[in-house]
């Protein structure tokens, strides 16, 4: 039997099919071609990169064996960062340079991390290295390339390395305990010098002792304390009044050496804080106070000295808030009530200013107890006038005072 043929329309619309198919045939061989020639360029890429690299590896190998020693042996606990690169290696890769000099920057912006042993093995490695490379080049050895060092030690920057080295892990210096006669000996070079250098003097012991470890022992277990007696308490409150708050002038007048400054200083703030009085002034007090802003201006710390059991924030206080009104003679201070310029300053600078100390400046002619005071009030007069104007109820003020009743009543 006959196969039917195809109806009239049918025929050029399966001849469109089959052209179309054909058309998605070769367009999808030429993307497997093209394809095919991207992944070949990429391996040849690669491939010429793992060359380099591994040509990079050797160079360097044979430049660190004719250049640097390894003072130490590398053990499996012992691990290390990524190899040394030279200067030229680096430069030659400028998106790995930045990248190393960002993430070195974030560092040691972020905190600087405790050393550990690794970090401490790899930092004494790394600078004897360079060291060795230092003298091998006859350059001061001295001048090492911190730069270079941090490198190899991960998470501290180059003035970290500097300052660990400096300090603690420099080759020469003696980290035994110390003995009886360098305690004895340091406590006496410093008893003779005025103004001590602990690298002089630790290199007056000749003992291999840093500056550094110097003052820390002689603060922690040499540095002598003061025996202070009611006598000796005597003659330092006395000698404080004579000479001012000029400790080095108080030791000298004292008679003590010149290190027991701080500790004259400490002594007269405890007799202070144990002889603070609070409370009212007396009448002997505001003389004293009177007497000594007319000497020393206001000076508080020379003030208070001559204001006994008072601080000098007190006298200031005393001074700016209440005796400054008061003519020499009379015992009632002129209360001025505020002006509206006086509260239009105010409200113009509360904002702006970080302490109360700069407001009462731009106010002028109070003081910044006066000034917090008055912004108090103010604000607590806005927040009721914002009430009245909603409609809702004022409650009233403590101590029994009336919404409405004015500020400047009674001085304030």
């Amino acid at each position: 039997m006959a196969r039917p043929a195809p109806p009239a329309g049918e025929l050029p619309a399966l001849e469109r099919v089959q052209v179309q198919l054909g058309t998605l045939q070769s367009a999808g061989l030429a993307q497997r071609n093209a394809q095919e020639k991207v992944l070949h360029a990429l391996d040849t890429e690669q491939q010429m990169v793992e060359d380099a690299l591994v040509q990079l590896a050797m160079s360097e190998r044979q430049a660190a064996s004719d250049r640097e020693l390894v003072l130490a042996p590398a053990t499996q606990q012992v691990r290390y960062a990524l190899p040394l690169m030279s200067r030229d290696a680096l430069a030659s890769m400028p998106l790995l340079a930045q990248h190393a000099a960002q993430r070195r920057e974030t560092r040691a912006l972020l905190s600087t991390p405790p050393w550990s042993a690794q970090d401490t093995e790899c930092l004494r490695i790394a600078a004897e290295n360079e060291r060795v490379r230092a003298m091998a080049l006859q350059s001061d050895p001295g001048s090492l390339d911190w730069e270079r060092i941090a490198m190899q030690v991960p998470f501290h920057t180059p003035l970290d390395c500097r300052t660990r080295w400096t300090f603690f892990e420099r080759p020469g210096i003696n980290h035994s305990r110390w003995s009886t006669g360098e305690k004895k000996a340091l406590a006496e070079h410093v008893s003779q010098d005025k103004d001590v250098s602990w690298e002089e003097a630790a290199q007056a012991l000749q003992t291999g002792r840093s500056g550094y470890a110097a003052l820390e022992t002689y603060q922690r277990g040499i540095k002598p304390a003061i025996d202070w007696t009611p006598e000796r308490d005597a003659a330092l409150l006395a000698a404080v009044q004579a000479v001012g708050p000029d400790w080095k002038a108080v030791v000298q007048h004292l008679g003590f050496p010149a290190f027991c400054a701080s500790l004259c200083h400490q002594r007269h703030s405890k007799l202070k804080s144990t002889a603070l009085r609070l409370g009212r002034w007396s009448a002997e007090e505001d003389a004293a106070l009177r007497a000594a802003v007319g000497e020393y201006g206001c000076d508080w710390k020379r003030v208070e000295i001559h204001v006994p059991g008072r601080s000098g924030q007190q006298c200031r206080e005393r001074w700016v808030g209440r005796l400054a009104n008061i003519p020499e003679g009379e015992t009632q201070a002129t209360r001025r009530a505020w002006l509206p310029e006086e509260d239009a300053r105010l409200r113009a600078c509360v904002h702006s200013c970080k302490t109360w100390v700069q407001v009462a400046e731009n106010v002028g002619g109070r003081s910044d107890k006066m000034v917090r005071e008055r912004w108090i009030l103010l604000r607590r007069r806005d927040e009721d006038e914002a009430r009245r104007q909603r409609g809702e109820p004022v409650p009233p003020r403590k101590g029994g005072k009336r919404p409405d009743e004015p500020l400047d009543k009674k001085g304030a």
